[in-house]
């Protein structure tokens, strides 16, 4: 779910570009448009199967119908089908409306998601260049020549979406994983930063910025973004590994320690914070916590491997 629900998110903002969403706003016949919203309401009302079943008739039927097609994708991505035919209906909804920057940068984020990198550039080029003035365009060109390691012109394309919307963290954090790629880890850090500065009380967002920090090799940062809302007794599972690894990266293991065994405490976790625990300890001269965690870690199924880790402080 995590995963499929921003980029439907994204692909409902993008395909929106310059017109309006609503399927009974976007043309087409009154037979097709009724099809689309009896799809619409299957989807609101999570009938995933039944959608999917009701968008592939109604594309198989209308093959030349672009919004047939677009729900289809649509249709697809909620049933959780392959990335590549999801892609394959969102290439067909942009080829019949080749004037549409929404639909081109539809079918540009598929591709990218089924790996055809590309042809999520080309997608996405041609968007921006329909609409030269929505960010959203270089920014998710942004992300796909990041797939592609072509670090300088991903770069380019996120300071093009950080000049159009200068107040979306999201350009401002593409930025940072472009100039971190190409090996600028202290401008990457800045970039990161503007991030936090523009959503300053968002709590995702800080999370974000923090592991972004840790990555650009500034853990201290990290911790000092992250360690108000990580120590709440609230904090997630994923929230508090952010702490500890930002700690481990601040060279305080002592307190990453403490971090590994909050964790560890939930009986449904697995080995990994038992064994990260202990090689902590380890770090920080406790060998006698140290031991406790490890036998922890071995009675969850850690592997012998870090359990050399564990007793070694090996990072």
């Amino acid at each position: 779910m995590h995963a499929v629900v921003p980029l439907l998110a994204v692909l409902a903002a993008v395909v929106g570009c310059g017109e309006s969403q609503a399927p009974s706003n976007r043309g087409g016949s009154t037979e097709t448009l009724r099809a689309l919203e009896s799809i619409e309401r299957l989807l609101d009302a999570g009938r995933t199967e039944e959608a999917l079943r009701a968008a592939e008739a109604c594309a198989r039927t209308r093959p030349d119908d672009a919004l047939a097609a677009e729900m289809l994708g649509r249709a697809r991505m909620a049933a959780r089908t392959p990335a590549a035919d999801i892609a394959d209906a969102y290439a067909r909804a942009a080829d019949l409306r080749p004037d549409s920057p929404g639909l081109q940068s539809a079918a540009g984020i598929t591709a990218m998601q089924a790996g055809r990198v590309e042809i999520a550039m080309s997608r996405l080029s041609r968007a921006a260049e329909l609409e030269p003035g929505n960010a959203q365009h270089p920014l998710q060109r942004s992300l796909a020549l990041r797939a592609a390691a072509r670090w300088s012109d991903a770069r380019a394309a996120a300071e093009r979406a950080v000049a159009l919307a200068p107040l979306e963290p999201s350009a401002h954090l593409a930025l940072a994983q472009a100039l971190l790629g190409g090996g600028q880890p202290s401008e990457a850090a800045a970039a990161t930063r503007a991030a936090l500065a523009c959503k300053p009380n968002d709590r995702a967002l800080r999370f974000e910025v923090g592991s972004t920090l840790i990555a650009c090799g500034q853990g201290a940062a990290a911790v000092e973004v992250i360690v108000a809302p990580a120590r709440e007794p609230t904090a997630s599972p994923a929230e508090i590994e952010i702490l500890a690894r930002a700690l481990e990266a601040a060279q305080q293991p002592a307190a990453a320690a403490e971090q590994w065994e909050r964790l560890a405490m939930d009986p449904t976790q697995p080995w990994r914070p038992c064994a990260q625990a202990a090689r902590c300890h380890t770090q920080a001269g406790d060998t006698t916590r140290a031991q406790e965690w490890i036998a922890r870690a071995r009675e969850r199924g850690a592997p012998p491997a870090e359990i050399d880790r564990a007793q070694t402080g090996d990072r």
